[in-house]
C-alpha cells in the first residue's frame, strides 16, 4: 500500500505596485477583522474566487434557453422587474 504524499509547503506570492489607497483599505480591513495583512489578502482572494467558482455549463444553457423562450413568447420584451433582477444577479 502506497502512502499518500502530503504537500507541506505553501506558495509564496509577491504583489507589486499596489496603489496606496488599496493598501490602506486592506490594512484597515485587516485590523477590523483582527487579521494580518497577509491573512486579509488571502481571505479577499478566497472570497473573490469562490464567487466565481466552476459553473455548470449545461445548467447555464438550460436557463438561457428558458429565458429566450419567455422573451420570444412576448415579442422579446423584458419587464422592469426582470431587468432589475438580471442586473442584481450580474447578468446585465
Amino acid at each position: 500500500m502506497q502512502n499518500a504524499v502530503r504537500r507541506t509547503s505553501v506558495a509564496i506570492l509577491t504583489i507589486r505596485n499596489v496603489p496606496d489607497d488599496l493598501y490602506d483599505r486592506l490594512k484597515a480591513r485587516a485590523a477590523e477583522q483582527r487579521r494580518s495583512l497577509n491573512g486579509e489578502v488571502i481571505e479577499c482572494l478566497r472570497i473573490a474566487l469562490a464567487a466565481r467558482g466552476p459553473r455548470d455549463t449545461e445548467e447555464l444553457l438550460t436557463r438561457a434557453r428558458a429565458q429566450r423562450q419567455r422573451l420570444e413568447a412576448r415579442s422579446g420584451r423584458l419587464t422592469l422587474a426582470e431587468m432589475t433582477e438580471a442586473r442584481r444577479e450580474g447578468r446585465a
